[in-house]
C-alpha cells in the first residue's frame, strides 16, 4: 500500500468499506432494481468507490460492471457518448464474449469490418446489430439521436439477457451529460430520455455520481428531477481524523508525532486527494520524525508548487467582480451576504446573484440560512496564500 493520486483500489482503498459493502449487497441482489447515486464535492473519493465496486463486482460470474466517466469525452457530442459507452460495454464483457483481440485495436478498422469480425466469434449474433448502428453513426444527421441512445441501452440490456447476468452501468459525473451536444447542448432532455429508457430495463442497473449539488438537484435530487427517487442516494464526505492518522501510519515508515496527523487533517479537512498528495510528500522527506512543522512545510510546498495548477484556471475564469467577492470571502473569512456587502462595498442584490452563481458552480456551499462556506477549504487557503503570502 502507498499514497496514490489515482483512484484508490485494491490495497489502496481505505475507510469506505461500509458504503462499499452496502453497494455490493444491493447491486448483486437481483430483486432490487435501484442503483446508487453518490453525491459529494470533487476530490472526495466518489470515483474510488465506484472503481473498487466495479473491480469487486467483476469478480463475480453473474455480474458485469461497466464504468464510464463523462469527463472522458473529448468532442462532447452525443454520437461520441453513445460510441464510447458501447466500447466500454464491449471492453467490460470481452472475456465473456471470447474476443481474441483488444477492442481498441479492433476499432481502428472501419465499422463494417468490425461487424464482420464480430460475426466470427462464438456467440449469438443478434446482440451485435446495435454495435454496428452505434459505431457507424458518425456522420451528422445520419440517425435520430434519440434512436441512437435507445440502441445503446438496448444493446446493454440484450447483452445482459443473453449472457444471463446483471449489467451495472456506472456513469461518473453524470450531470455533465447535459453538456453533451448534438449541434446544440441537449440539456435536461437527454436525462429525461435516459430516465424513460431506464423504466423498461430489467437486466441493466444504472449508478451515477455528481460533484456539484445544483446539477445533481436537476438530474437526481429535487422533486422535479427526472431521476427523483430512482436511486439510493449516498452523500460522500471527507476522511475523519482517525482515518488520516491511520493512512499516515500505514504508509510512512518513520516516527509520527500524534499532532502530525491532527495537523494534516486540519489543513486538508480530510479531503482524500489532498491527504494522499501531502502524505506522499511527507513520505519522500528524509526527516526521521514527522511532526506538525513538517506537515505544515509539506502543505506550503503543495500550495506553492501544485496550487496554481489545480486552482488558477478556475480563478482566472471568473470576472473581475466575481474575483473580488470570492477573494474577499477567503481573505476576510466572510460567510454571510451582509459581511460581503460591508467589505466589498457591493449592494445586496449583486452579492446575492454572485453567491447563487458560486453555489451553482460548487465553489460555495450553503451551510445554513444566510451562511456560506467554501466547498473546498484548500482552495480558500490557496487564495489567501496567493495574495497574502505570510498567512502560513
Amino acid at each position: 500500500m502507498g499514497f496514490t493520486l489515482q483512484p484508490a483500489t485494491k490495497e489502496d482503498f481505505i475507510d469506505r468499506e461500509d458504503i462499499l459493502e452496502e453497494m455490493l449487497h444491493t447491486l448483486t441482489d437481483k430483486k432490487v432494481r435501484m442503483g446508487y447515486a453518490l453525491v459529494g464535492p470533487r476530490r472526495i473519493g466518489k470515483t474510488s468507490i465506484f472503481k473498487e465496486a466495479s473491480r469487486r463486482l467483476n469478480q463475480r460470474k453473474d455480474i458485469v460492471a461497466v464504468y464510464f466517466s463523462l469527463w472522458n469525452l473529448i468532442e462532447n457530442t452525443a454520437v461520441e457518448f453513445c460510441n464510447q459507452i458501447t466500447i466500454s460495454i464491449i471492453e467490460a464483457t470481452k472475456k465473456r464474449l471470447s474476443l481474441k483481440y483488444k477492442i481498441q485495436h479492433i476499432l481502428k478498422v472501419p465499422a463494417t469490418k468490425l461487424f464482420d469480425f464480430l460475426k466470427t466469434i462464438d456467440f449469438k449474433l443478434s446482440i451485435f446489430e446495435d454495435i454496428e448502428i452505434s459505431l457507424a453513426a458518425g456522420k451528422k444527421g445520419e440517425m435520430d439521436i434519440n434512436v441512437l441512445i435507445e440502441k445503446v441501452f438496448e444493446f446493454a440490456e440484450r447483452l445482459a439477457s443473453e449472457l444471463d447476468m446483471r449489467l451495472v452501468l456506472i456513469l461518473d459525473e453524470f450531470p455533465s451529460i447535459m453538456d453533451v451536444k448534438n449541434g446544440t447542448k441537449l440539456g435536461e432532455g437527454i436525462i429525461r430520455k435516459i430516465r424513460t429508457i431506464q423504466e423498461d430495463l430489467t437486466g441493466t442497473i444504472l449508478c451515477v455520481s455528481g460533484s456539484i449539488r445544483k446539477t445533481m438537484d436537476v438530474a437526481v435530487l429535487s422533486p422535479s428531477a427526472a431521476f427523483y427517487r430512482q436511486f439510493i442516494i449516498r452523500h460522500i464526505g471527507p476522511f475523519n481524523i482517525s482515518v488520516v492518522r491511520d493512512l499516515m501510519v500505514r504508509n510512512i515508515q518513520r516516527d509520527i508525532n500524534e499532532d502530525a496527523g491532527e495537523e494534516l487533517y486540519n489543513l486538508t479537512n480530510g479531503i482524500p486527494f489532498y491527504v494522499q498528495f501531502i502524505g506522499r510528500e511527507l513520505d519522500r522527506t528524509g526527516d526521521r520524525t514527522v511532526d506538525r512543522k513538517l506537515v505544515q512545510k509539506a502543505f506550503r510546498n503543495f500550495l506553492d508548487q501544485e496550487g496554481d495548477i489545480l486552482f488558477f484556471e478556475e480563478f482566472k475564469s471568473l470576472s473581475d467582480k466575481e474575483k473580488s467577492i470570492i477573494y474577499a470571502m477567503a481573505v476576510h473569512n466572510l460567510k454571510t451576504p451582509r459581511d460581503i456587502c460591508r467589505i466589498t462595498g457591493s449592494n445586496s442584490n449583486v452579492v446575492s446573484r454572485y453567491i447563487e452563481y458560486f453555489t451553482d458552480k460548487g465553489i460555495l456551499s450553503k451551510q445554513d440560512k444566510g451562511l456560506y462556506e467554501f466547498t473546498d477549504p484548500v482552495f480558500k487557503t490557496w487564495l489567501r496564500k496567493k495574495y497574502m503570502p505570510t498567512i502560513l
